[in-house]
């Protein structure tokens, strides 16, 4: 392969490897942040980080004490004499208040309201930035998530009086999350990751796959260096969580929110944990396959020490090679094998590696073969399923055996004991039971 070549061939895999590590972010954007589902199960999961719950339970009871006269609700419930220290019992309870409140985030109603209230606000979110309402115009709208049904619900198992809680303004609990002159620049950027969906996926598939159609000469090397970009890429993504994460909570100012920001930022950014983990299995998956057919001694050890196993019949193989699959994927070691089209791309590859190994195997060590009485085998569980199929029609013999005519079910048995259905012991059992008598 000429040099010009050989420089193209790696300014392709270094793009691609660029496209790739772009096209996971665009990933994570639009399937963690812009797909309602995967937003409300990273919500409720946050309400169930004990340091999410305590810094909400503060601002819940912050809002309740600067909308209700929490003084005066304890001042009409106190006697007489000691509606003068109703101030000090009011300060004094709000610490334990906020842990009570804490507390009432974890039953089973205020979840259910999370859940709701949640959905609701990224689905206008979503129809927001996507254009699909004419709710929310860049000219005068703005999307909030709105506690207030949280407050109020928690207000109300606090024991504070229904004209109390009516007394809580409308707006208590709505958090903005994105003002009327963010919405143009917003729906850009979605129309945007919208349309570059496919187009990087395309880019980096054919990206990759020209590199090694230019490596002419060094396709398997050319091959093995795209499985170490992809790790490369997963390393990487590892890399910008981590430090996005550390940027995320250097901006909050309250250093009573700094927990609860870090593990909020964290169950957000756990799909691309998943994207970053499905890219090594693929790029672990390529460096092992190429290196495992190379010309190198080790490899060459290896296959030879596999070769009995590669070389075997093929049904024997292909049983055991789907068994092997099977097993891997309801262990699932990495997130690739928990979504459906990667378990099918996984399946393709690792069918296609596995015949070109066997292939390569038959002609390399064209002797080695299993010591495995493939015929006794074949007999052995032959004889086992004859045997559970006896034991059936046996058990069905003596269910039948339990009524009818005693002549016509001893011919029954004696057609199974006959056809080798039933055993001399098992014959003799159920003949005793018909005529009740002992075997013996």
């Amino acid at each position: 392969m000429s040099r010009t070549r050989r420089i193209l061939v790696w300014v392709l895999v270094v793009l691609s490897t660029l496209i790739t590590f772009g096209s996971a972010a665009e990933v994570w954007v639009k399937h963690q942040l812009l797909d309602t589902p995967a937003w409300v199960r990273a919500s409720d999961k946050v309400l169930a980080t004990p340091e999410v719950r305590a810094a909400l339970a503060t601002y819940i009871v912050d809002e309740v004490y600067s909308s209700v006269d929490v003084q005066e609700q304890l001042a009409d419930k106190l006697p007489e004499d000691w509606k003068g220290i109703s101030g000090p019992i009011s300060a004094a309870i709000r610490g334990p208040v906020t842990s009570t409140v804490e507390t009432l985030l974890g039953s089973p109603r205020i979840t259910a309201i999370w859940h709701r209230v949640n959905t609701t606000a990224h689905q206008t979110l979503v129809n927001v930035l996507e254009d699909r309402t004419k709710y929310g115009t860049t000219a005068d709208g703005k999307v909030v998530l709105d506690l207030g049904e949280v407050i109020r619900a928690v207000a109300t198992n606090l024991g504070l009086s229904q004209s109390a809680v009516d007394r809580i303004p409308a707006d208590a609990g709505k958090i903005t999350l994105i003002q009327s002159d963010q919405l143009a620049a917003a729906q850009n950027a979605i129309r945007v990751l919208g349309i570059l969906n496919w187009v990087l996926l395309v880019l980096v598939v054919g990206t990759y796959a020209l590199a090694v159609y230019l490596a002419v000469g060094r396709r398997r090397a050319t091959l093995r260096d795209v499985g170490w970009s992809l790790l490369l890429v997963a390393f990487a993504l590892m890399i910008v969580r981590q430090v996005t994460g550390k940027v995320v909570v250097d901006l909050i100012h309250d250093p009573n929110l700094t927990a609860a920001g870090r593990a909020v930022y964290l169950i957000g950014s756990e799909l691309l944990v998943t994207v970053a983990l499905t890219i090594a299995t693929y790029g672990a998956v390529i460096v092992f396959g190429t290196v495992i057919i190379g010309p190198n001694r080790v490899a060459t050890a290896a296959r030879r020490l596999l070769a009995p196993v590669l070389n075997a019949d093929a049904t024997v193989f292909w049983i055991g090679a789907a068994v092997l699959f099977i097993l891997v994927w309801l262990w699932e070691p990495t997130a690739a094998f928990s979504i459906w089209w990667s378990v099918l791309v996984m399946l393709v590859v690792a069918g296609l590696g596995l015949e070109f190994l066997r292939r390569r195997s038959l002609v390399e060590f064209p002797d080695a073969r299993l010591d495995v009485d493939l015929d006794g085998v074949k007999r052995s569980v032959g004889s086992a399923w004859g045997s559970v199929s006896a034991r059936l029609r046996s058990a069905g013999g003596r269910s039948a055996a339990s009524g009818g005519d005693p002549v016509e079910q001893l011919a029954r048995l004696q057609g199974l004991h006959a056809g080798g259905g039933l055993t001399d012991a098992e014959f003799a059992a159920a003949k005793a039971k018909i005529l009740g008598t002992d075997p013996d």
